[in-house]
Order: structure tokens, then C-alpha cells, then sequence
């Protein structure tokens, strides 16, 4: 407290800073890695299977090449989780510009492939240039996401997580293709590849692309909440972020002027 002559002016709360380690963050997000990995494998294995059974496991090379950075990537950053955990900071650091420079692989590489595959489905029952939205949408947040956490590297907690939610960004490549329709299977709603209409098609877009993910990038904010008992602000604002992004790619996938750009850019 200070005094101004009979007053008494209650001095500024300063606000504690956001702890950096808990006891429990090791198993979180080691516990966060596999999952991660179990959403992308699986979905992936699950594809698989399928067209290998319809006699349908036929890719283009850009494929394969965009499944090896991929992969690239996740072990990639399994090493820099790990390195963590194991508190090998120096070795974290030391790929610091790698991992940066990767990221920008990653996403090139998500857009050559999008659009590339798309052109190889023109015409087919499987084609669906309108995607093209989400992929970029994918693409931009997760290119963003990594350039705020390379830029955030001096402060651990926003950067760890920061990393952490791109990363989990990637995992819709794996939910789409395997646990979200089985899913929207036993759900028996209308697909929303197979809708028009935004007004009849968003909560169908949004329950099968948007809300698995997005369960994983809200468990980071309760698992903080739990051990912390708030979240830091820069999660908070990722998360707004990224949710922008994928209700913008969202509402372009059912706008018709997007379905023509979408066409001039698999050259059609």
C-alpha cells in the first residue's frame, strides 16, 4: 500500500508469470506425441487397407515423396519432444534452423501435392477441386504457427506449445482418412462433400474437419488450465487463429467463385 496525504492507494497487481515447467508437462506432451501419431497412422494404415483391397493403391510420385517429408517431419519433431524430455536443450537448439527451414519444405510440399492430386482426380468420381481450401487453410496455419514458434524460441512455454499446435494441425491429414468416417458413419449424417449450400453445409463441415482436431489443440488449454489454473495468452490467441483460418476455408469451400479459382489452379 501507498498513502497520498489520508488516502490509501492500493498498489498494482502484477500478475505472476505463466509457469514455465510442472511436474506432469513430460507425460503430457509425450502422451501428445502419440497421439499424434496415432491420428496420422491411423487414418493413413486405415486408407490403405482399404484401397489395397479394392485393388486401388496406385500413387503419383509427388505422393510418395510428400508421405516422406511428412513422416520427415513428425520424427523430427519426436526428436526435438524427446530431446526435451530427456533435457538435452543443447541438442533441441542445434536444430533450431533445420527444423525452421523443414517446416518451409512441409508446406510447400502440402500445396505442390493438393494441387497436383487434384489434377490426376479432374473428371473422376473422386475429384473435389473445392478442397483445395482446406489444404491451404492447413498449410497457412501451420506455416504460421511454426514462424510464431521460431520467433517466440526465447520464451519456452509460448514456444513449446506454439510448436505443439502445429503439429497437431497436421493430424486432419490422418483423421479424415480414418477415425472421422468411421465415425460419421455410425453419426449417419450427410457428408458435406456431398452439400453445396454453406447455410446446409457448415455444421457438417465443421463436426467432420474441424472439431477432431481442434479437440487435441483444446486439450493443451485444459491440461494448462488443470496444472496452472489459467492458459497463456499466446495459446489463446493461436487458438483463435487457427479456428479464423479454418471457418475461412470453410466458407470457401462452399462458394462457387472458389470452386472456379480452385479449377484455373489445377489448370481447368
Amino acid at each position: 500500500m501507498v498513502t497520498a496525504g489520508n488516502d490509501v492507494i492500493p498498489e498494482p497487481r502484477i500478475r505472476e508469470r505463466f509457469p514455465q515447467d510442472h511436474r506432469l508437462d513430460r507425460t503430457f506432451y509425450l502422451a501428445m506425441l502419440i497421439a499424434i501419431w496415432a491420428a496420422i497412422l491411423s487414418g493413413f494404415i486405415y486408407n490403405n487397407v482399404e484401397k489395397l483391397a479394392s485393388g486401388n493403391l496406385h500413387y503419383p510420385t509427388i505422393v510418395h515423396i510428400h508421405a516422406v517429408v511428412f513422416v520427415g517431419w513428425l520424427a523430427l519433431f519426436t526428436t526435438q519432444v524427446l530431446s526435451i524430455r530427456t533435457r538435452n536443450v543443447r541438442w533441441h537448439r542445434s536444430f533450431g534452423r533445420f527444423v525452421a527451414a523443414y517446416a518451409v519444405l512441409v508446406v510447400l510440399m502440402g500445396i505442390a501435392t493438393g494441387i497436383h492430386t487434384e489434377q490426376l482426380k479432374f473428371g473422376t468420381p473422386a475429384a473435389d477441386t473445392r478442397f483445395l481450401s482446406t489444404m491451404f487453410g492447413d498449410m497457412f496455419n501451420f506455416g504460421s504457427l511454426m514462424a510464431a514458434g521460431y520467433l517466440w524460441r526465447s520464451d519456452a512455454a509460448a514456444h513449446k506449445r506454439l510448436m505443439l499446435m502445429a503439429t497437431v494441425v497436421l493430424t486432419d491429414a490422418g483423421l479424415g482418412r480414418g477415425i472421422i468416417p468411421m465415425i460419421e458413419g455410425w453419426y449417419g449424417g450427410e457428408a458435406y462433400w456431398q452439400i453445396r449450400g454453406f447455410a446446409h453445409g457448415a455444421w457438417p463441415y465443421i463436426r467432420f474437419q474441424l472439431l477432431p482436431a481442434f479437440a487435441l489443440q483444446g486439450a493443451i488449454g485444459v491440461y494448462d488450465y488443470c496444472t496452472r489454473g489459467r492458459v497463456l495468452p499466446v495459446y489463446l490467441s493461436a487458438l483463435g487463429a487457427i479456428a479464423i483460418i479454418d471457418l475461412i476455408a470453410g466458407w470457401l469451400y462452399f462458394q462457387p467463385f472458389w470452386a472456379n479459382i480452385a479449377l484455373r489452379l489445377i489448370g481447368h
